[in-house]
């Protein structure tokens, strides 16, 4: 899977992880909202070596990346403002 080129949002997590399921309803909620953005969902037991490769230890984890790059992490169950002002800070930055 290449996410080198342009803004993704990455979230991992696993379907036997209740707050995976909680984060994932408010992720999807953001991919309607920020439609510059490019969302993927892992799920770690699936495919283990993105896990292994972006240094995933908590599940559910968030990546934001832009070329490629990670601009931000959040871990847990994030709330819907904190994950909102994420994606902003990062639409604004490659904006900029």
């Amino acid at each position: 899977m290449d996410l080198g080129t342009g803004v993704w949002a990455v979230k991992f997590g696993a379907t036997w992880c209740g707050p995976c399921k909680v984060l994932g309803k408010t992720f999807s909620k953001m991919e309607e909202e920020f439609e510059n953005v490019n969302f993927v969902s892992i799920d770690v037991d699936d495919i283990p070596q993105m896990a292994k490769e972006h240094r995933i230890r908590s599940l559910p984890t968030v990546i934001l990346l832009r070329d490629g790059r990670e601009q931000a992490r959040l871990v847990g169950a994030v709330k819907a403002e904190p994950l909102r002002k994420a994606f902003r800070d990062l639409v604004k930055a490659q904006a900029a």
